[in-house]
């Protein structure tokens, strides 16, 4: 098992945590010592039987209270095998002079009830294994011995401190989430949680509302809350079916293996449909028809890249993809601007949406189809926001596709500079005219002393409008001249900018706040002429660009989408392993 671990000291009430630097499990301590003025002490626990019911409580505090005192770093607490990195929020939680979870060296019903969500941390779309739940069903049972009728409170000191530990990163995993969203590295940042939350659990474990303590943790936004339902309801729709991944990889398209395992897997999930009064092979056609419909996948009944891949998801990577998308929500701020824009990679479309002050809700007010980077060229996920538009913009094309696509084609063929109406800029930013004289053999990766920029116009690949906002990326929002992707299913065609459909209309909803000095006609008039233009704004617009391959509705319908990126896949393995 594996850890990302970057470590910072601090005092209990401000301390902060970081997950970053990947180590094996089994050496996980060993990193954190140096890190630590006093390096921590792997705690051994001495279990000895007590028989009389009178002296369980007092035994197990005791126990507890001697596996604190041999603790001498206050950052972390090392019991055994398990490194308890909630450790400095334990007094801010509960006493060190009570136990809260066991009762004459059983689970009380407050333990019941914190087991129960540990065991089942699912629910929220969580991995039940990262707060202990194996551990702990391992050693509870061992607490009596039904044979010889002995009692080991020191297990139930250690299980007291790791329900305790497991509680804490429950509530904080369900309130910010486990990952760093920038690095996709584990994280253990309690700065980064909502300031209350260790008072939210506090009032949950005093007031037995366990629930209500970890429901209010949870992300606010509808998307999450209507994706959560979703889940849940999958979860036990689907409890007593199973299915597996197809192996459309190792089978030709055409073998009767791969037809059979096709129709077993769409049987399960009810895409084929048998009572159908057509032959076999129309039926499959159907049901892969079926199938691709619901993964927003091109329904032509055939087993293309996409479809191949959607095929590799079994039940439980199904399950996953959406927790994934539960993790990703996590990460989105506590509340957003009152007018923002969203593009979602894996769907492949944009939304605007306004604060609605008479009903209190965020409101669609436009929605389109966008074109997003190809998985080896992608877009990257960002936060920023739009702050000026340049009508009829020049592309000054960068550099890797300068040299890697643009390059090859004019040592080919110069006249193709003129057709794809492209102008060189030499190295002092003068137009070149005389391109003849320029020695193309020459160039190459190494050595490219000019640079190309198309002109403005109807072909300029860049389109009438390009939306700015600042990022290190150096990616924007634009339209194009080449039309024909916004109506396919599979948008997943640029070097890494968006291309945005509607265009126009975004560029109308941009200058609204600003219609005094630039009205709707004039807009009109500027898109008509081939003249560039730019628009600095009155109000930025907040942008973000996200990744969810799972989004669910008010009616708890959701849509799956392919993982493009397979970003998703790499954050299964850092959770699962």
């Amino acid at each position: 098992m594996k850890f990302h671990i970057r470590y910072k000291k601090a005092p209990i009430k401000g301390a902060l945590f970081f997950l970053k630097k990947t180590v094996v499990f089994t050496c996980f301590t060993t990193l954190l010592f140096s890190a630590c003025k006093e390096e921590p002490k792997k705690i051994e626990i001495e279990v000895k039987p007590v028989k009389k019911i009178e002296d369980l409580n007092k035994a197990t505090l005791d126990s507890y209270k001697d596996i604190l005192s041999q603790n001498k770093n206050d950052s972390l607490l090392v019991l055994e095998t398990d490194t308890l990195i909630s450790f400095p929020f334990f007094s801010a939680l509960k006493s060190s002079n009570s136990i809260l979870f066991f009762e004459n060296c059983k689970l009380n019903p407050l333990g019941d009830t914190v087991l129960f969500y540990i065991n089942n941390a699912r629910l929220y779309g969580l991995y039940p294994n990262d707060y202990f739940s194996n551990k702990l069903k391992k050693i509870i049972p061992k607490i009596y011995d039904t044979i010889n009728e002995d009692y080991y409170p020191a297990l139930a000191a250690k299980a007291e401190l790791l329900i305790t530990d497991a509680f804490l990163k429950l509530g904080a995993h369900i309130n910010k989430g486990r990952f760093n969203p920038d690095t996709a590295l584990t994280e253990w940042h309690p700065a980064k949680l909502d300031t209350n939350w260790l008072s939210i659990l506090r009032f949950g474990l005093n007031n037995k509302k366990v629930k209500n303590a970890l429901d209010s943790l949870e992300p606010k936004h509808e998307g999450y809350t209507f994706l959560k339902y979703a889940f849940r309801k999958y979860l036990k729709e689907n409890e007593q079916l199973n299915w597996d991944s197809v192996p459309v990889y190792s089978l030709s398209d055409t073998s009767k293996t791969l037809k059979l395992l096709l129709k077993e897997r769409l049987l399960i999930t009810g895409d084929y449909n048998d009572s159908l009064k057509v032959n076999d092979s129309l039926k499959l056609a159907k049901a892969l028809k079926s199938f691709q419909k619901r993964m927003n996948l091109d329904p032509d009944g055939k087993l293309g890249k996409y479809t191949k891949q959607a095929l590799q998801l079994s039940k439980e990577q199904t399950i996953r993809q959406m927790e994934m998308a539960l993790e990703r929500w996590r990460w989105e701020p506590k509340k957003y601007p009152e007018k923002y824009a969203i593009v979602n990679i894996p769907s492949a479309n944009m939304n605007v949406y306004e604060w609605w002050k008479k009903k209190k809700i965020d409101t669609l007010v436009l929605r389109s189809n966008v074109v997003v980077g190809k998985p080896e060229t992608p877009t990257p996920l960002l936060e920023s926001k739009i702050n000026y538009i340049i009508i009829y913009p020049y592309w000054n094309v960068p550099f890797t596709i300068a040299w890697k696509e643009i390059l090859p084609m004019v040592q080919r063929d110069t006249s193709y500079l003129r057709k794809k109406n492209f102008e060189v800029i030499g190295a002092r930013g003068e137009v070149v005219t005389d391109i003849g004289k320029l020695n193309w053999k020459k160039y190459n990766k190494e050595y490219l002393p000019i640079r190309f920029r198309q002109r403005i116009g109807n072909e300029n690949s860049l389109g009438i409008c390009k939306f700015n906002f600042n990022n290190k990326y150096g990616v924007y929002l634009h339209d194009t001249n080449s039309k024909r992707y916004f109506k396919t299913f599979y948008r997943y065609q640029s070097h890494g900018c968006i291309r945005l459909d509607k265009y126009y209309e975004m560029a109308r909803f941009l200058i609204r706040d600003d219609t005094l000095n630039i009205p709707y006609d004039t807009l009109n008039t500027w898109l008509a002429r081939p003249e560039q233009q730019k628009i600095n704004l009155k109000k930025r617009l907040p942008i973000y660009i996200r990744y969810y391959t799972v989004q669910t509705d008010s009616v708890m319908n959701m849509k799956f989408f392919i993982d493009i990126y397979r970003k998703d896949e790499e954050l299964m393995k850092k959770i699962y392993k």
